[in-house]
């Protein structure tokens, strides 16, 4: 039961994650331990899976899914998702700086706990390495496209985000809002729960249809990757991992906590500024203690996770 428990606590973990435009649910997964599991996991759900539970029972298929695995993480991505969606909201609309200097704690630690796991000696590697920053870095750079309307167009958004969710360092909800459907998407997260609370049909209707969408096209993005990365892994692992651990490097100014806003062309743009230049209540005693709170945090975490 306890194994189960902390499997579902990572998957909450991934889930809070993916909400914050910034932050991957991809890095929570590597620097908890679970990445490769995870997605060689996913890569086991096919048709021959299917015909398994056809042919020889629930108990086979179920090994043959690793379902033991990943239905408490699901579940903890799941309720990550839905249940922390509106109090992630609330931090980032009233507490931006003290919500991004915790994560910012967080990645930061956990890049330098990755490169020292994995000891990247090679000059191949940190040429991998560097080519990751530039790919996320340059990720983060671009400029939001205008929103949708088309359910097709929230089922491409939402293949395409998944696959940015599983990769650390770029962010999935980074992806919604250079796609133009963040708010969308957040908002049919929140309305899931309250159309169920107060259910009105042609509420529930609308909501869950692009649930369902959004639900296929990350059905779909997880399973077109997956096979992808699983390959990587088990042949280029070290190559692999210096590419994603470049990935969480290139992601950290985009969750650098101070920032200063300005609109130009409709289009709300952020840039970094120095703590001590900030215009307004930089909060910088409590957000440099919550740097070194998420840091702590990743480095127990990590501890805890060589003892097991």
């Amino acid at each position: 039961m306890r194994k189960y428990l902390l499997l579902y606590f990572k998957g909450l973990l991934m889930g809070a994650a993916d909400i914050v435009p910034g932050v991957s649910g991809g890095t929570m997964a590597l620097i908890t331990g679970i990445y490769k599991e995870l997605i060689s996991s996913i890569d086991q759900i096919n048709l021959k899976q299917l015909r398994l539970l056809y042919q020889e029972g629930f108990t086979v298929f179920w090994k043959g899914v690793n379902g033991s695995f990943l239905l408490p993480l699901f579940l903890g991505i799941a309720s990550g998702i839905l249940f922390l969606s509106g109090a992630i909201t609330y931090l980032l609309d009233h507490h931006p700086i003290l919500l991004w200097s915790f994560f910012f704690g967080l990645i930061l630690a956990s890049i330098y706990v990755l490169i020292k796991q994995f000891s990247l000696k090679a000059f191949t590697h940190y040429s991998l390495l560097i080519l990751g920053f530039i790919i996320a870095f340059g990720i983060t750079q671009l400029k939001p496209a205008g929103a949708s309307n088309s359910l097709f167009y929230l089922f491409f958004s939402s293949m395409i985000a998944i696959i940015a969710m599983i990769l650390p360092g770029i962010s999935g909800a980074f992806i919604f809002i250079l796609l133009g459907v963040y708010k969308e998407v957040l908002a049919t997260v929140k309305g899931a729960i309250e159309v169920l609370i107060d259910f009105d049909w042609l509420s529930f209707k609308a909501v869950y249809t692009k649930v369902v969408v959004i639900g296929l096209g990350i059905v779909i993005g997880l399973k077109l990757f997956s096979r992808l990365l699983t390959w990587l892994f088990i042949h280029k692992k070290e190559a692999t991992l210096s590419v994603l651990i470049g990935f969480m490097i290139g992601a950290l100014p985009k969750i650098w906590p101070w920032k200063e806003s300005a609109t130009i062309e409709d289009q709300t743009l952020f840039t970094n500024v120095n703590p001590l230049h900030f215009d307004g209540d930089a909060q910088l005693g409590i957000a440099v203690a919550l740097i070194f709170l998420g840091a702590a945090a990743l480095i127990l975490l990590e501890r805890y996770a060589l003892k097991k």
